[in-house]
């Protein structure tokens, strides 16, 4: 079984792996050290259950998320970190997903701004959250996965949503990160 940052680390190169002739190519070096972030008390959805709708006007992307990291759900759409927040909990939820391969759902991620709308819609509840920030990091930064993204040993305080993918398109040299945050007004 793996730990908590070699699952990441295997679902970052899941994620931004280009097949080239049926084979997966990408793998990353060994994680850095990282703190592992908070697991929500709520009930864990089943690994593959679709768990959200997710829908971003700027990127005309409206798909299915889905519980996990695996190669099988990333190739259906936007995967939900283990571990992490559930959509509209405290805490950081952060989906992965492919830039260039699959379905690619965050193919026009780098279009993102300060301020636009990301809705995830869980059962008959939306959650809107506004784009607060965007970054290249380096693929073994785990400081995204924090409760509050990029605050290192971070207690959750506030609901975030955070979307990772590959960058640039083609290559998984760094990682493009967008973090979002509930909006109240909503």
């Amino acid at each position: 079984m793996l730990d908590r940052k070699s699952l990441f680390a295997a679902a970052l190169a899941a994620c931004c792996a280009v097949p080239v002739t049926g084979v997966v190519t990408g793998a990353h070096a060994a994680p850095a050290v990282a703190t592992a972030p908070a697991a929500v008390t709520a009930s864990r959805p089943r690994a593959g259950a679709l768990i959200a709708q997710i829908r971003i006007k700027r990127m005309g992307l409206k798909m299915g998320v889905r519980q996990g990291v695996s190669e099988a759900v990333l190739r259906r759409g936007a995967g939900h970190y283990p571990g992490t927040a559930l959509p509209g909990h405290e805490g950081n939820a952060v989906l992965l997903g492919h830039r260039t391969t699959w379905r690619a759902p965050f193919y026009q991620l780098d279009r993102m701004r300060r301020g636009d709308r990301i809705v995830l819609r869980v059962g008959r509840r939306s959650y809107v959250y506004r784009v607060r920030t965007k970054r290249v990091i380096d693929p073994r930064d785990r400081r995204a996965l924090e409760p509050v993204p990029f605050r290192r040993a971070s207690a959750p305080h506030g609901r975030y949503l955070t979307l990772v993918t590959c960058t640039p398109k083609g290559s998984d040299r760094h990682r493009l990160v967008v973090v979002g945050k509930i909006d109240p007004k909503r």
